[in-house]
């Protein structure tokens, strides 16, 4: 049974890296300063109705947070955010990605201005198409066959309809690539998508990046699965402007900074409470 006062359990998962010290520190400060309560533990305990966690693709974290929403509760799941990795981090509620999320309300913009992001309109329809691959990690949660599976499923649909280039954009070198594609340079991401038809990834931030630079995109998963198809289809468009605009905004508020714990939390309580 959880808790009905907000508790936070926060699952220090070894080994912890310097990033996630150093924000859950901050988180710990800000929690204190609203008057929540934040247990830390070194294994899953479900008795507080918020669970905290650093990783959530990594294998360890799968059963804890499968455990914490069945029992009627939420995760917070953090990783590397969308943009400025250097400094903040991305959240996601009850899921590896906040897809079911994202989209659930409108944020104000300006805190996706304050990025500095550029959008651009880089499609060309007759461009080539990119696949991106994803991590080890990864694929570990989905499932290998399963992954590759739905790569080659893509891919197969593009060469039936289409006799554009198909590049490959590893996650790491030395990775295997289907067959029917071509290797992409390590270039920067803008620089190897722009131009491109289509994109496909599982999930990947090349997703997001796709759509900041107005290439249309399909996509398994991932918070760009809230306003994007996950199947190869006869005609693919960029998202609509508006359609854009609102995602990005959203995008936005599932990332922040060590500094902004207290806004975290104040944000966090009125979407989850």
């Amino acid at each position: 049974m959880i808790a009905t006062a907000l508790a936070v359990e926060v699952l220090a998962c070894q080994p912890q890296s310097r990033r996630s010290e150093s924000l859950f520190r901050a988180l710990s400060t800000g929690a204190a300063a609203l008057g929540l309560e934040m247990r830390q533990t070194q294994r899953y305990t479900g008795d507080a109705p918020w669970l905290m966690l650093w990783g959530p693709g990594a294998p360890d974290r799968f059963a804890p947070m499968r455990k914490q929403v069945e029992r009627g509760g939420h995760v917070l799941a953090w990783d590397l955010s969308y943009f400025d990795r250097q400094v903040k981090a991305r959240v996601s509620i009850d899921a590896p990605h906040p897809q079911a999320w994202v989209m659930r309300k409108d944020w104000p913009r300006d805190r996706f201005d304050r990025e500095g992001i550029q959008v651009a309109d880089r499609w060309n329809p007759k461009g080539p198409i990119i696949v991106a691959g994803i991590g080890p990690k990864a694929t570990t949660q989905y499932g290998d066959t399963v992954v590759q599976g739905w790569e080659r499923a893509q891919i197969a649909r593009c060469q039936a309809r289409w006799t554009r280039p198909i590049g490959y954009r590893m996650k790491k070198p030395g990775a295997s690539i289907p067959a029917g594609t071509s290797i992409c340079s390590m270039n920067p991401i803008d620089t190897i998508i722009s131009g491109a038809s289509l994109v496909i990834t599982w999930h990947s931030n090349v997703a997001i990046d796709a759509i900041r630079l107005g290439i249309p995109v399909v996509c398994r998963d991932g918070a760009a699965a809230a306003v994007c198809p996950s199947e190869v289809s006869d005609v693919h468009q960029p998202l609509d402007p508006a359609l854009r605009a609102r995602f990005l905004a959203n995008l936005a508020w599932f990332q922040w900074a060590p500094t902004e714990a207290v806004a975290f939390w104040q944000w966090a309580m009125e979407l989850l409470q």
